[in-house]
């Protein structure tokens, strides 16, 4: 690998750390066959630069301060001069372009909504200009996500929204607080229903956080969820356990639930709110309600097959997720990339504090400067087409890789 400091056109990205040529290959220039249970479809976006994922973070400062979390929330809102040149880069960008994606992340990203609002506006009328594709969502709290904001982002292709939930209400409230301590279920909750109420095409992904402590109270939650939402199909569920992910909120969780315990604790939570829903609605007696494949452990819905990662960016939508592939962590893909608020390139929403996640910065006009050791280092996956490593790129990267630093870009406020 070439450990050199690269100055790269933003259309280079996306190449720089696909596939080995295999021995036998299709016209599309992927293997006949591919090992793991990858489809050539799954590998071909991962590396397509036709696709240009951009996970932004418009600042990394937040109004919550939940136990658990792993962020110091030193940096704050993204520059004007960032701003600026994440525009200049779309402008670059849009050549030979058929997607762009944009995954808001934090911080809680609506704390600096001005910025969402303006980069997605911008990205918009870029792509509409090109005929390019455009969609977006976010990893939020949703404690200020109003009926406006939501139909002001939706009206920008920004329509996936990963909100989190740590129970019902005092059980939520007791790790999931506002920076001045105090509850945030209700606010969120309302949000919720707001969204609801909406007659606007979205997708909301409801995180469910399981603990030990908490899963007599997740069996309110789940008849409460199905009461509210009434099998709405714009919402779903995805449970996770809730793990050490770092940082020193991650040193307050102690005897965490583990994946194999998820998978049993899961599938009786669903099997209460599909029996919520049967008796809220008598018509899906005989009939699996939506995005509940069955109440039995070995019919988990696809969204489980994330879990053994670290993910914390919300960047999969349910209809993207197609069931028995092996997943494909976004930081392991050559067309996505992290913007932090500074201005920084990284890959991975989870390991902020590790250098090899900081692999160069974008400057001013648009360009992207990359250490192209620290980068290729995070395609390993893809390229052995390791189901473990493609999942979780970071834990096959070693911890020590020749690299060349290069300087802040912009200040951050």
């Amino acid at each position: 690998m070439n450990d050199e400091l690269a100055i790269d056109e933003p259309n280079s990205a996306a190449s720089l750390g696909s596939a080995a040529p295999p021995e036998e290959l299709a016209p599309d220039g992927l293997p006949v066959t591919l090992p793991n249970g990858f489809t050539r479809r799954q590998i071909a976006e991962a590396i397509s630069p036709r696709i240009q994922e951009l996970i932004l973070l418009p600042t990394e400062k937040c109004n919550f301060r939940c136990t658990y979390c792993y962020e110091d929330f030193e940096l704050g809102k993204m520059s004007e001069e960032t701003q600026r040149a994440i525009e200049l880069f779309i402008d670059k960008r849009m050549e030979g372009l058929e997607l762009l994606k944009f995954s808001w992340f934090g911080g809680e990203p609506l704390v600096a909504k001005d910025v969402v609002l303006r980069l997605s506006r911008y990205a918009k009328q870029k792509c509409d200009e090109h005929g390019v594709k455009f969609q977006g969502g976010l990893t939020t709290n949703a404690y200020v996500l109003d009926q406006a904001l939501a139909r002001e982002l939706i009206s920008l292709n920004q329509d996936f929204f990963q909100i989190t939930l740590d129970g019902w209400k005092e059980a939520h409230d007791v790790l999931r607080q506002r920076a001045d301590g105090r509850g945030t279920f209700d606010v969120i909750w309302n949000n919720l229903l707001g969204l609801k109420a909406l007659d606007l095409k979205f997708e909301v992904c409801v995180r469910i956080h399981v603990r030990r402590d908490n899963i007599e109270n997740l069996e309110i939650l789940m008849r409460e969820f199905a009461l509210a939402f009434q099998g709405d199909k714009r919402f779903y569920l995805d449970f996770q356990h809730l793990r050490d992910m770092g940082g020193d909120g991650g040193k307050t969780i102690e005897n965490p639930v583990s994946y194999l315990e998820l998978i049993e604790i899961e599938a009786p939570l669903r099997a209460s709110y599909h029996q919520a829903l049967r008796a809220l609605r008598g018509n899906l007696a005989n009939s699996s309600p939506p995005n509940i494949v069955s109440d039995t452990t070995a019919s988990i819905p696809v969204l489980v097959k994330a879990k053994n990662s670290g993910e914390s960016a919300g960047s999969q939508r349910a209809s993207e997720q197609v069931v028995g592939e092996p997943y494909i962590c976004y930081a392991g893909k050559p067309n996505s990339l992290l913007i932090r608020s500074n201005g920084r390139i990284g890959k991975c929403t989870v390991a902020f504090y590790d250098d090899r996640n900081d692999i160069g910065v974008l400057l001013p006009d648009g360009k992207l400067s990359l250490d192209k050791a620290r980068l290729n280092s995070w395609f390993n996956g893809i390229e052995d087409l390791d189901e473990a490593r493609a999942g979780c790129p970071i834990g096959g990267i070693a911890k020590e890789i020749k690299t060349h630093k290069v300087a802040f870009v912009g200040k951050s406020i």
